[in-house]
């Protein structure tokens, strides 16, 4: 026969084991009351963000330009311009200008980049579709 203190345990163990699962329903009723009362409160906000408006913002580089290709599309009227630079972590930019000459696509890049357009001619490289 075991000694009585095994009994006694057992006698709890089977006290826990039937309290266990009430008490875990419990708490999860609970919870889920509280989250949904906490969730759905609804909070009014005292400060507005503004979006309205834009912000112009001047930047300047440093940077050496390697190449300028101009494709010129004659159908759309555009002439898109990709310009490759070494120098800075800004290597590439892009440009739609809406001419087709030569002469007013190297004066619109100049003009954007703040060059001379004998300097823009030395570099650019012509790609015309038709």
């Amino acid at each position: 026969m075991p000694p009585r203190w095994t009994a006694d345990w057992l006698k709890l163990g089977w006290r826990i084991g039937l309290l266990l699962p009430f008490v875990g329903t419990a708490f999860w009723v609970m919870t889920g009351w509280i989250d949904q009362r906490v969730l759905s409160q609804t909070h009014s906000t005292t400060a507005q963000l503004q979006a309205q408006g834009q912000y112009q913002v001047q930047l300047s580089f440093n940077l050496t330009i390697v190449s300028i290709d101009a494709e010129i599309n004659r159908q759309t009227q555009l002439t898109e311009v990709s310009i490759r630079t070494v120098g800075s972590s800004l290597e590439e930019m892009e440009f739609k200008f809406p001419v087709t000459e030569f002469v007013a696509v190297e004066r619109a890049i100049a003009q954007e980049l703040g060059l001379l357009p004998n300097d823009i001619t030395k570099l650019i490289r012509y790609r015309i579709d038709e």
